[in-house]
């Protein structure tokens, strides 16, 4: 009987020990999701910052040509 109980409780430690890093694994999940939502944010401002380069660019080039 008190092997079963001690077999039971080294059980609800690891369980518990498991539900701790499935937690761990939850918030960095997080933290990358949310930096990763930030960077692409970021690349979207560079992607019309250089539409916007290359459009005033070719109006330049357009003017020597004519």
């Amino acid at each position: 009987m008190e092997e079963q109980t001690a077999t039971t409780g080294e059980m609800s430690r690891t369980v518990s020990e498991a539900a701790g890093h499935s937690g761990d694994v939850a918030r960095a999940v997080s933290v990358v999701a949310a930096s990763t939502a930030q960077a692409a944010q970021t690349t979207q401002h560079a992607a019309g910052e250089l539409r916007q380069l290359a459009g005033d660019m070719s109006a330049l080039v357009g003017g020597f040509r004519h």
